[in-house]
Formats: C-alpha cells, structure tokens, sequence
C-alpha cells in the first residue's frame, strides 16, 4: 500500500513536470503567433537583397579625397550636412510598374559610418519565380518636416512615388532660407532603373552574377554663401543686401523624375538677415580669391580665416537651396565709409553649377580703391565621389 503512495507520488510530479514543459512551448507558440511570425513562413520567405551606399560618409570615415574635376573638385561635408537619419526604399518591376517591395528604417548606423549596407526585402514566390527587371528609388531624410511630402509608404504606385518625392515650395527655398541642418537631416536621393535580378530563390539580389547593383546616394540640396574682406586699415564697408534676382530657383524639385516645365520665384529675394555694419579686414584681401587650387584646400583657407580669434574674413550662410539648371544671378549693395548705396552684381560662370550636391561661394572684396570686387567663380561638388554631372530637375 505505501508502495503504491510512492509509484502514485511519482506519476504526479512526471505528470506535473510535462504539464510545465507542455505550457512552456504552448506559450512560445502563442508569443510567436501574436507577433504574426511564422517560423515555417519565415523561412521560406523570398527576399531581394538592395545595396546602399554613401559615397561621402565612406570617404569622411577613411579619411580619404577623391577628385573627379581637376579645376574644381570636391569638399567635406561640415556638422550635420551628411548625417543619415531615415530611409525608404521602393521596388517595381521596371516594365510595368507594379509594386515589388518597400522598406523603412532609422537605424541606419552602418550608413553612417561609411559602410554600404545591403538591405533584403521580402518578396512574392511569383517574383522570385519570374525575375523582371526592376527599378529601385532611395529616401533619405525626405520628411513631411522637412521636404513638405506627403505620406509615401508601402502603398504608393510608381507613379504616385515619382509625383510625390520632391521638395515643395516651403522647404529649401528662397521664402524662408534654411541656414542650418533641420532636425530630420538634408534630403538624398538615388536610383537605378531597368536592372537585372539574379540569385536562387530564396535569396535574390538587384544585379548580375558577378556584380551588385548599387544605389549611391546624392544630396537633393546645394549650398551658398557669401564671404567678405577688406584691406586693413581702409574706411569701412557695410553690406547692405544681398539678394537673389528672378527666375533662379524652381519653385519644386522631383527627386526621381524630371518635369515638362518650372516655375520659378517672381521677384527678387533677399538673402541677408541683417546689414553687415563693417566686413573683416585682412592684409592682402586678394589672398583668399580662388586660384584653381584644390577645392578642400580653399574651403579650408576660408574656414581658417574666418576662425581666427580675429577673423579675415566676414561669412553670411550657408543657405541651403533646392537645386536650379538656371545660372544664379544677383546683386550686392554695399556702402564705403558711409557714403551713396551701389550695387554690384555676382553671377554663376554658367547655368547647371547649382544643381543638387554643389557649393557655390560668392567672394567680394574692397582693395582700399575703386569699388567691392566680386570673385563667384569658385563651385565645385559637395561630397567625395563621383558624379554624373548633369541637372536633375528640368
């Protein structure tokens, strides 16, 4: 009888012991049910492989200069200018633009310390059985904040993603200057068009068998600002204004397509805040005009200057603007030791130096005679790689 207690006693806790063992992966099934993940699913599931890349971070991390104009070049990125915080990505067939797959992410660390990252989308079995070409589009800090878009998600067409990525006519423009890095970051862009997907299902990528396809990033905005100096000891001069004349810069930029025809701004606009009472003086003005040296070498020698405990020279910008194929004109005024207001004009050396990812510095200097002299010359791409220079958006 006590021997049967005991073999009863035993039965229970064997009992007890699976009854937990049976909750414990009842429970675990539950969690993964309640999440929507199912491990089988996930398995099987086919996914594209994107590879991103920015060119300007990689090459801030490795410390190195790549030059791909020998009369202009390229500049580092300053502060926040490069800084990544969200992305999307959208994939379509290229034929027929039906929708393939969407990603959005904020963690982009690896983007920001110059490594390309390879992103997998989840795909249909039909596309991973049938392979069309497609074309791929890349977000960067394009927010509602601070481009002015709308809402762009997995839903969104081709032709509503081509409509709707651009930079409205309250952002980047000449109606209210942006003068420093917003909070969602500058907007970039990339895309390609028309490529090949190979790989064995489940695991697909954008490209050829011996090559990856890879989205380069570019930034949608470009750059201005204008630099002052005086010879010392001479009488002083005050900038008055600086403006910007008509027609410059188009109302909307499209990030990924290019419109039948633009608007641009209808009058004139002024860029300067406050008058400049009196610009920096220096011993040799002359000293800091370009003179076809390598443009990191300038972009330092202006930042030296204007950094000294005493600086050289007098900075206003940057001002951050929607690209333009138009050559940017405009107008100076300024005064000498109190005297009448002139005006000096500044101009591009031609159309097309203002579109996406350049600097433009607009150099004027007062050699102790004559009148402010105004060097505007000096543009140059903005980032570290190479670029298809061309104009984006007319």
């Amino acid at each position: 009888m006590n021997k049967n207690r005991h073999i009863d006693l035993l039965l229970w806790l064997l009992c007890s012991i699976l009854t937990v063992l049976l909750c414990a992966c009842s429970s675990d099934d539950g969690e993964e049910e309640a999440a929507g993940v199912d491990a089988e699913a996930l398995h099987k599931q086919k996914k594209l492989a994107i590879y991103v890349y920015a060119p300007e971070q990689a090459e801030k991390a490795t410390k190195l200069a790549a030059q791909t104009r020998a009369d202009v070049g390229e500049v580092d990125a300053i502060t926040d200018e490069g800084t990544i915080k969200s992305l999307q990505i959208w994939i379509y067939e290229w034929e027929t633009g039906n929708y393939v797959g969407y990603f959005s992410t904020s963690d982009v660390t690896a983007l920001n310390e110059g490594q390309g990252t390879t992103y997998q989308i989840p795909v249909s079995d039909e596309f991973a059985a049938a392979k069309p070409y497609v074309s791929v589009y890349v977000m960067v800090n394009v927010t509602n904040a601070n481009c002015g878009v709308g809402t762009l998600n997995k839903e969104t067409t081709r032709d509503q993603l081509l409509e709707g990525a651009k930079i409205t006519t309250g952002h980047f423009g000449l109606g209210a200057l942006v003068k420093s890095v917003p909070d969602d970051g500058l907007p970039f862009a990339g895309m390609l068009t028309g490529q090949p997907v190979v790989g064995d299902a489940p695991a697909l990528r954008v490209g050829t068998t011996s090559q990856v396809s890879t989205v380069q990033l570019t930034r949608a905005v470009s750059k201005l600002r204008f630099v002052f100096a005086k010879t010392a000891g001479e009488a002083p001069v005050s900038i008055k204004s600086i403006k910007m004349n008509v027609g410059m810069i188009p109302d909307v930029e499209y990030l990924f397509k290019t419109p039948v025809s633009m608007t641009y701004n209808t009058v004139a606009v002024e860029l300067l805040s406050t008058p400049i009472a009196d610009i920096a003086e220096t011993a040799d003005p002359t000293v800091y005009l370009y003179t076809d040296q390598e443009a990191q070498a300038y972009e330092n020698l202006i930042y030296e200057a204007a950094s000294k405990a005493t600086p050289e020279v007098t900075v206003r910008g940057p001002i951050y603007l929607r690209e333009s194929d138009r050559q940017l004109t405009g107008t100076i005024t300024y005064t000498i030791d109190g005297g009448s207001e002139q005006t000096v004009e500044y101009a591009m050396q031609q159309a097309g130096d203002f579109s996406r990812n350049h600097t433009w510095i607009v150099y004027a200097y007062y050699a102790g005679s004559g009148n402010l002299q105004v060097e505007s010359l000096y543009v140059k791409d903005w980032s570290t790689k190479e670029i298809n220079h061309q104009f984006y958006n007319w």
